[in-house]
């Protein structure tokens, strides 16, 4: 009979349709239901209920999804919220896991076993999460009580030991408490003779861990070895020479093969004992099964590789949709007759190509929270040159300093860059073959500055940058309030662009 308490969930939604259907579905899979239409109710809820797991809606009313959402993590890091919403924006979905949701579902749904596959994933790992939590706490206080027992032994020893001749009795009564101390408890205790090599005492536990009786310890000491599996080997008995030539502490994770071929993970750790003289001639150690440590780790990291792969598959398929998307403009494109619409086609591509650029940078890359545009920038730079170049001799000079930017400012600075660089191009350089582009990103202290440099004809006298009508101009100008950024236009002999806005928390330097 299974007695086990039912998992509570709290579904917030405010479409009742939806809030019902699913708490049906819920309750039919014998979870216990609890419902909200809004964030703040929401909130009520989940602080008084203590729901096992929440299905958040991320567009409500008043509280947005994204506010809930993040007041939920911080106040219940364990307690799993998967977002069930109707959107499908690429920013919702990043912002949702970055908030620190668990999984996100898209409405409608078209199988409510996808429902219940994620809540019972979500609900497995939060068990884990918290289960090690717990064991970990557990073990260090285990090691803390364990290593004052040793010392407390070891400051006895040292005390009884006043005359040469006591030494062996006061040592002999030292290892019988020693003895009586260990031998009920999980973990392996024991004493090695460091001259000899024998093992003085090992405590029962020793039987339980290895599947070895401590008998065959004790008449083949060097079988401690043997049992260590061969790919560990060489570390292990790396650190056991330095313990007994270097007298250095002895703490490694490795693994053992018991006699039924199974394995066991081992946390082993040794230290050397010294006499009266401060001449070591004994080692005394401990060694932990730590293995359902080790599978609840790997289930932890297998679980955040999951993660990794899903975000990975999400910037490859925004980087094709919008290739598609830019595909379709340029089959559009071949069916326009006039230059001044075909360019307008060619400029709503370039600008999907520099959008394109960044998601194919975090695809390939490791950081799947940041883009390198230091690598960024030439590929989009070159492109652009081999469009509107128009057969001019056209030279790129690059100052820029390896800096690694966040998506929602890599691209708003990718979409300025294109601008700005391709309207250098287009308009900068008429009635000459040839000009210059300089090209320039620095972080001054906690400053970022990108300027745009042309050795072209420059701006009008009269020209005014608030008033600017082309597409283009306003683009730039609502992507620099957007960045919090102050842009500087200077006309001399060509034109610069100086775009300074304050550097990102999650901006960086490459060392």
């Amino acid at each position: 009979m299974n007695t086990q308490k039912p998992h509570t969930i709290l579904v917030l939604d405010d479409d009742p349709v939806v809030r019902s259907t699913m708490a049906a579905f819920l309750e039919d899979e014998g979870y216990v239901v609890l419902e909200a239409d809004s964030g703040e109710s929401g909130l009520e809820v989940f602080r008084c209920a203590h729901p096992d797991a929440i299905l958040l809606d991320w567009r409500l009313p008043g509280m947005s999804g994204g506010e809930v959402l993040s007041r939920m993590c911080e106040e219940a890091p364990t307690t799993p919220v998967i977002i069930v919403s109707g959107t499908d924006r690429m920013n919702d979905v990043v912002d949702a896991l970055k908030r620190g949701a668990w999984d996100f579902l898209t409405k409608p749904l078209r199988e409510f076993s996808e429902l219940s596959a994620s809540i019972q994933r979500c609900l497995e790992r939060a068990r884990l999460l918290r289960e090690e939590g717990l064991r970990r706490e557990n073990l260090e206080q285990q090691v803390r009580k364990r290593t004052e027992a040793l010392e407390e032994a070891n400051a006895m020893l040292r005390r009884q030991i006043a005359e040469r001749i006591e030494f062996e009795k006061a040592l002999a009564d030292s290892e019988e408490r020693f003895r009586q101390l260990v031998e009920n408890v999980r973990e392996v205790f024991f004493v090695r003779d460091m001259n000899t090599g024998a093992f003085l005492y090992v405590s029962p536990a020793y039987a339980e861990v290895w599947g070895r009786s401590c008998a065959s310890l004790y008449s083949d000491p060097e079988g401690l070895f043997s049992t260590v599996h061969a790919e560990d080997q060489e570390k292990f008995v790396q650190a056991w020479d330095l313990l007994q030539k270097a007298h250095k502490p002895f703490d490694v994770e490795h693994r053992i093969v018991r006699p039924d071929n199974t394995l066991r993970w081992i946390r082993g750790r040794a230290f050397p004992v010294e006499d009266d003289r401060g001449v070591p001639y004994r080692i005394v150690g401990i060694a932990d099964d730590i293995t359902n440590r080790k599978t609840s780790e790997e289930k932890i990291r297998s679980s955040l590789k999951e993660k990794e792969t899903l975000l990975k598959e999400v910037h490859h398929r925004v980087k094709n949709n919008l290739q598609l998307v830019s595909s379709l403009l340029n089959l559009q494109a071949s069916y326009i007759r006039t230059p001044e619409d075909r360019e307008l086609f060619l400029e709503s591509q370039n600008r999907i190509h520099s959008m394109t650029l960044v998601h194919e940078e975090l695809y390939r890359s490791d950081d799947l929270a940041c883009v390198e545009f230091s690598d960024y920038l030439p590929k989009l730079t070159q492109k652009l040159i081999s469009v509107f170049s128009m057969g001019k001799d056209i030279r790129l000079v690059t100052d820029i300093q390896p800096i690694f930017f966040p998506v929602d400012t890599a691209i708003p600075c990718g979409l300025i860059v294109n601008e700005l660089f391709s309207n250098a191009l287009k308009h900068a350089f008429k009635g000459r073959d040839e000009g210059i582009v300089c090209l320039s990103v620095k972080r001054d202290q906690d400053n970022i500055k990108i300027i745009v440099r042309d050795n072209g004809i420059g701006f009008p006298l009269d020209y005014e940058p608030d008033a600017a009508r082309t597409l283009g101009m306003q683009l730039v100008h609502s992507l620099v309030d957007q960045l919090g950024a102050f842009l500087d236009i200077e006309v001399d002999t060509g034109t610069t662009f100086t775009i300074t806005f304050h550097a990102p928390n999650r901006c960086t330097l490459v060392s």
